[in-house]
């Protein structure tokens, strides 16, 4: 009874959040490089659900902006990662162990790669040198393969979209854990279910099933 009552809880939350979700900009399919991103999900053939899923991370990871974007926003390299610097030295990023953005591989792109180790996995994939030179991945048609096939394929966390999103169910809330654990999943799920629902109205593919929040 508690279980089903905190479930019910969470689709009432989601479906608040989508409300609000809209007011932002959620669902617009001609905001920055919304299109761009959505050739990419066909070029690979996403189902709905899973481009729905790719435009509503690269919301979250843009702050709204669909498009490529340095981590924090910042405007050049220097400001990006001055900025890292100073939030390291107050104590803001605990969770980081060694200062990754020094020889320039902060985030950066629609989906915010960071480290050395990723920039290095995605030159493999792609075969082309984002170590040597890591603002390749704000290059807007880079930074879309980059999301749509490290989404795609499991390149960030080894979790793919389609254990989450596929045919039999889909499973917003938990597709999170496909780029960075759960860190604000539910509120990238609300963003999915707006975008799948302007994805149908545009006539974007066929998933087989009604799009689902929670586990399947």
């Amino acid at each position: 009874m508690l279980r089903r009552l905190a479930a019910a809880c969470r689709i009432i939350s989601l479906c608040v959040a989508v409300a609000f979700a809209a007011k932002s900009g959620v669902g617009d399919l001609d905001r920055g490089d919304t299109k761009l991103l959505i050739s990419e999900c066909k070029l690979h053939a996403l189902l709905r659900n899973q481009c729905a899923y790719v435009l509503a991370t690269a919301f979250h990871e843009t702050g709204g902006r669909m498009m490529p974007v340095r981590e924090t926003f910042a405007t050049s390299d220097n400001q990006a990662i001055a900025r890292l610097d100073s939030a390291w030295a107050k104590g803001k990023l605990p969770w980081v162990s060694s200062p990754y953005w020094r020889q320039g591989w902060f985030g950066r792109g629609y989906s915010q790669l960071t480290h050395e180790n990723n920039y290095r996995t995605v030159s493999i994939k792609l075969g082309i040198d984002l170590v040597s030179f890591p603002a390749k991945a704000l290059i807007p048609e880079i930074a879309a393969k980059v999301l749509v096939m490290g989404l795609k394929e499991g390149w960030f966390t080894g979790k793919k979209l389609s254990d989450y999103i596929n045919l039999r169910a889909t499973n917003f809330i938990d597709a999170r854990q496909v780029i960075n654990g759960m860190d604000c999943a539910d509120k990238i799920a609300a963003y999915a279910v707006a975008y799948a629902a302007a994805l149908e109205q545009d006539g974007y593919g066929v998933t087989g099933v009604e799009a689902k929040v929670g586990a399947p």
